[in-house]
C-alpha cells in the first residue's frame, strides 16, 4: 500500500467529518463521517457545493471568502450545516492548503448537538434563577423590611422584652434572605479564571466582614488560579462563620494561610471546633439551630470550591478549632 492510499484509508476511517473543496466551491473529497452526520452518503455529497450545505455561505460570496484566506491559515468556527432534511450544528476547522500548487481549502466538522442542547438548557436554568432571586429580593425582602420598620416605630414608644425577639427573628431572616440570594448567584460557574494572591483576596475579604473583637490575619500567601472575586465570597463567608460561632468561647483569631504542602489554602479559627460526627454535614443548608453551619453560609462555600473543581475537608485547627482545608487547587 502506497502513500496516498495509506492517507486516504486512514481520512477514510477517521471519526470525525473531513472534506476538501476547490476554488469552485464544490466538494473535491468527504469522507464517510462527513456524509454520514449530514445524513447522506459520499458520492451523493461529493461534487455539492458548500452553500447547499452551510447556510451561511451565499453562492455570489464565495470568491470573496476563498480569496480572504491565506496560505496556511486556519480558522475555527461553530456554524450549521444543513442537507436535505439534517440540520446539525457543527464545530468546524477550515486550512488552506495548496497540492502541486493548486489551493484547496481542509476541513472538519464535529457534532455539538449535546453541547448546544447543554448551552441551552443552562440558559434556561439560568433565566428561571433570574426570574427566582427577583421574587426572593423584592418580594421577601420588602415586606420584612416593612416589619422591621414598625417594630422600629414600635420600639420608641413600648419596652417590651417581645419586640427584641421579634426584631432579632426579623434580622436573622434577612440574613437567611441574604444567603439565599447569594447561594443562588454563586452557584452558577465561575467566570474565567486567573492570577490572584491568597494574601490579596484574604485582605479584602476581612476588610469586608464586620468581625467585631475577633482578629483576621493573613499568615503566608499563594498564587492561584481562580476567579478571584468567588475566592473573596468564599472567605467571607468563612470569616463570617467563624465569628459568629468561635465568639462563643471569647475573641476568636481566624487564620488565613497556604497548606505546609503549598498546594492549597485553609481557613481556621480556635473556637469550640466541629465534632467529627458533623464535619460531613456542617455545609448543608438544613442545620438545626444552635449548630454550626445553620443558615447558607458554608453552603456557599461548597458550592464556590466545587465550581473550582476544589476539594474540602473539614477538621482540627492547630488551636484545637475549626480548620477548613481546600485542595486540588491550580497554581500559578
Amino acid at each position: 500500500m502506497d502513500r496516498s492510499q495509506l492517507f486516504e484509508e486512514m481520512v477514510a476511517s477517521v471519526g470525525v467529518g473531513v472534506a476538501i473543496y476547490g476554488d469552485d466551491g464544490c466538494y473535491r473529497y468527504v469522507n464517510a463521517a462527513y456524509a454520514d452526520l449530514l445524513g447522506t452518503d459520499v458520492d451523493t455529497l461529493t461534487g455539492t457545493p458548500i452553500w447547499a450545505v452551510v447556510p451561511e455561505f451565499e453562492a455570489e460570496r464565495f470568491d470573496e471568502y476563498w480569496n480572504s484566506f491565506a496560505d496556511g491559515e486556519t480558522r475555527a468556527v461553530e456554524t450549521v450545516h444543513e442537507y436535505g432534511d439534517t440540520c446539525v450544528p457543527v464545530s468546524a476547522v477550515t486550512t488552506r492548503r495548496r497540492i502541486e500548487g493548486t489551493p484547496y481549502h481542509f476541513g472538519t466538522i464535529q457534532d455539538i448537538s449535546e453541547l448546544k442542547q447543554r448551552e441551552q438548557e443552562l440558559s434556561e436554568q439560568n433565566e428561571r434563577l433570574e426570574a427566582f432571586t427577583g421574587v426572593v429580593s423584592h418580594d421577601l425582602r420588602n415586606p420584612l423590611n416593612v416589619a422591621k420598620g414598625y417594630v422600629d416605630i414600635l420600639q420608641e414608644d413600648i419596652d417590651r422584652d417581645e419586640l427584641e425577639l421579634v426584631e432579632s427573628s426579623l434580622e436573622r431572616m434577612s440574613i437567611l434572605v441574604d444567603d439565599l440570594l447569594r447561594l443562588a448567584r454563586e452557584g452558577q460557574a465561575v467566570d474565567a479564571m486567573a492570577p490572584v494572591s491568597l494574601m490579596a483576596v484574604g485582605t479584602a475579604a476581612r476588610e469586608t466582614v464586620a468581625t467585631g473583637e475577633a482578629t483576621v490575619t493573613v499568615e503566608s500567601d499563594l498564587d492561584l488560579l481562580a476567579d478571584g472575586s468567588r475566592l473573596q465570597q468564599l472567605l467571607e463567608n468563612l470569616i463570617r462563620n467563624a465569628v459568629e460561632h468561635a465568639s462563643e468561647d471569647g475573641d476568636p483569631t481566624i487564620t488565613i494561610g497556604a497548606l505546609a504542602d503549598g498546594k492549597g489554602f485553609f481557613v481556621e479559627d480556635d473556637g469550640p471546633g466541629i465534632p467529627p460526627g458533623e464535619r460531613e454535614a456542617v455545609f448543608s443548608p438544613t442545620r438545626s439551630e444552635g449548630k454550626r453551619g445553620v443558615g447558607l453560609g458554608l453552603a456557599i462555600v461548597k458550592e464556590i470550591a466545587e465550581a473550582h473543581d476544589w476539594t474540602i475537608t473539614v477538621t482540627d485547627g492547630r488551636e484545637d478549632g475549626a480548620r477548613f482545608e481546600f485542595r486540588d487547587v491550580e497554581l500559578h
